[in-house]
């Protein structure tokens, strides 16, 4: 039987903990929505939003770390956002609850579900 100099056996054990505690830190899914902010309110009819996602990668390819954010204000049909930016145009003035869920790639919800919400207010421009 050979035996590896103390080095190479020394290396290796650090280099086995340093993956399984790679492992075990990989984030879970997660999205936030950061604006607009909980009760903000946003001038003019275009929403701006922005995301924070953490665990997968935002992206139409599909994958198996590949995901895609379903957004939706209040009733009106959701729509896809692929990057941590979108832009909902021409939004009514008023009271709105903008909702957020991370998707895979495949269509599919995690398991448990990965949503977020926000309220927000629309105030026409003072053009």
């Amino acid at each position: 039987m050979k035996h590896l100099p103390d080095r190479r056996v020394a290396l290796l054990i650090v280099a086995a903990s340093l993956t399984a505690v790679a492992a075990s830190q990989a984030q879970k899914p997660a999205v936030q929505i950061v604006s607009p902010g909980n009760g903000a309110v946003v001038e003019g009819r275009n929403v701006i939003v922005e995301l924070r996602v953490q665990g997968v990668e935002l992206t139409p390819r599909r994958a198996s770390n590949a995901a895609y954010v379903l957004l939706r204000i209040d009733d009106a049909p959701p729509v896809k956002s692929f990057t941590s930016k979108f832009t909902f145009q021409d939004v009514q003035a008023g009271n709105h609850l903008l909702r957020g869920e991370l998707r895979r790639s495949d269509g599919s919800s995690f398991d448990p579900a990965v949503r977020t919400q926000v309220r927000f207010t629309v105030r026409p421009s003072a053009r």
